[in-house]
């Protein structure tokens, strides 16, 4: 609602913003470049996708994307609305989920997409008001003390690893855990991570077992979004994870 809807702004503010000031595109786009600048310093690159801003960073298969959009119902000089989205994928998930994405299409290399709000807690849908340099600082520091860290976090295993064993990564949903721990770890780290699934009671073992015998009766399995349960099986079956049962 707070993207569609327009915001009343007091007369006064209006008069105060509109003298001499930009307008809302200008403002936006010149928000973009001073957080691009910010990045900058971090190996980020801006670029245009489709007219849409683009802040991108290449590290090995990893590929890191902060886009910024600009909101409807803007006052020039006083309200210039934006979201900042941040999207992170992985070359090599690819591999890891072609067994269970079927279809003509290639699986999906999404580790991480949503609202930067998401990732501080409580967790948020985070609109920012871009129409002033002391709104612009907010912004940045919000970079320096969430997103980059998470993004540092991403790219090292072992933090990784000791987020996702220790149920500190709400940003990761359980299958995308259990993917990256076989992506970079292998076999036995996922089979620990299920077996902490189950120790933990986020996942019931009897329900795991005989979705996961179910599932072999079929002649075709395939992700279901948001269903936790089955898409673990899913992956352990795929994955032949529990050859060596987990109790």
């Amino acid at each position: 609602m707070a993207w569609s809807t327009p915001i009343e702004v007091p007369s006064l503010i209006k008069d105060l913003g509109e003298p001499g000031s930009l307008g809302t595109e200008s403002t936006f786009h010149g928000a973009v470049h001073f957080i691009a600048g910010y990045l900058g310093r971090f190996d980020f690159k801006l670029f245009r996708n489709g007219g849409q801003p683009l802040i991108e960073r290449h590290t090995g298969e990893m590929r890191e994307e902060i886009i910024i959009r600009l909101g409807s119902n803007g006052v020039r000089g006083a309200y210039v609305p934006c979201s900042v989205s941040l999207h992170v994928s992985h070359q090599g998930l690819r591999n890891v989920r072609e067994r269970y994405f079927p279809g003509s299409g290639r699986a999906p290399i999404a580790l991480f997409s949503g609202n930067v709000g998401l990732l501080q807690t409580p967790a948020t849908y985070d609109l920012w008001n871009v129409s002033t340099e002391d709104s612009l600082s907010h912004v940045t520091d919000y970079m320096r003390l969430e997103v980059l860290p998470f993004l540092e976090m991403l790219g090292s295993p072992a933090q990784m690893r000791q987020a996702i064993f220790s149920r500190e990564l709400p940003q990761l949903s359980v299958a995308t855990s259990l993917e990256w721990l076989l992506l970079e770890f292998g076999h036995a780290d996922a089979r620990q991570f299920i077996r902490l699934l189950i120790d933990q009671g986020e996942i019931v073992v009897k329900d795991f077992w005989n979705c996961h015998d179910n599932l072999k009766d079929q002649k075709q399995i395939a992700y279901q979004p948001g269903e936790v349960l089955h898409n673990v099986a899913v992956i352990a079956l795929s994955h032949d994870l529990c050859r060596r049962w987990l109790y």
